[in-house]
């Protein structure tokens, strides 16, 4: 069993009270591993790392019910699992970076005039506002423990390289597009750009292996605007550009054009 620690050290090198860890213990979300004779609680390295999952899951906001229907599934898969956290976190932090450059952007007008840029005052109030709507919609209510256990199972079975490249993909692809949301839907490089989005698209859905439920979850989350100020994901502006490419196209290609 390897090294046991007393909840009191658990709490110290964790920064978790003491009164946090005995109520998750209460309520059977992580339980010490043993007590002692006299007692005390005593936590194995696998404790710590339930209460790590559990620490970053309620940090994403998963409410300790679900967080606890997760990682009692049989088919949870914890690498998976700390691959899905670790990119929710990266959207959680271009978040924050876009409310820091939002309030640098509104401090600098103030120094630089002597007086507050109105228009700067709207635009930090609406970036704060966006970070509380995604705060108040985070993965818990993206996704049922159902679908992210699916989802965990999904990236595990992909290999990593196809994973770096996808998400390479889209780091590159979007910044193009949105460049280039003004071009003539005819205009050949908007066809050659909606071309590598539908490529990558396909690419995608090829490592979710086709899976409608889940692919069906995220348009679902796209629709009622989830993802929107997320510069990591598309936009409506984006996918309104592909549709009018794709619409210009199909009419270029219709029988009777021309």
């Amino acid at each position: 069993m390897g090294r046991l620690l007393r909840v009191g050290e658990v709490a110290a090198v964790t920064r978790v009270s003491i009164r946090t860890l005995h109520h998750y213990d209460r309520i059977g979300l992580v339980r010490p591993a043993a007590r002692s004779a006299a007692g005390y609680r005593l936590y194995a390295a696998g404790d710590l790392l339930r209460l790590q999952q559990t620490l970053t899951l309620r940090f994403l906001g998963f409410p300790l019910a679900k967080i606890g229907e997760l990682l009692a599934r049989p088919d949870f898969d914890l690498v998976a699992s700390l691959r899905i956290q670790r990119g929710a976190l990266r959207d959680r932090i271009a978040e924050l970076e876009r409310i820091e450059a939002a309030l640098d952007r509104l401090v600098e007008g103030r120094l630089a005039t002597g007086e507050w840029d109105w228009e700067l005052v709207a635009e930090a109030s609406g970036a704060v506002g966006d970070g509380l709507a995604q705060g108040g919609t985070g993965m818990d209510a993206r996704y049922t423990p159902e679908q992210m256990a699916r989802m965990a199972e999904l990236y595990e079975a992909v290999p990593r390289e196809e994973l770096a490249a996808i998400e390479a993909g889209w780091a590159a692809l979007l910044p193009e597009v949105r460049a280039h949301h003004d071009l003539n839907p005819a205009d050949p490089r908007a066809v050659a750009l909606v071309e590598r989005w539908e490529a990558l698209w396909e690419r995608t859905r090829r490592a979710w292996q086709e899976d409608g439920e889940l692919l069906g979850a995220v348009a679902a989350n796209y629709e009622r605007g989830a993802f929107e100020g997320d510069g990591r994901a598309p936009q409506a502006a984006d996918f309104a550009f592909v549709a009018r490419v794709q619409e210009a196209r199909r009419q270029a290609n219709a029988p009777d054009a021309g």
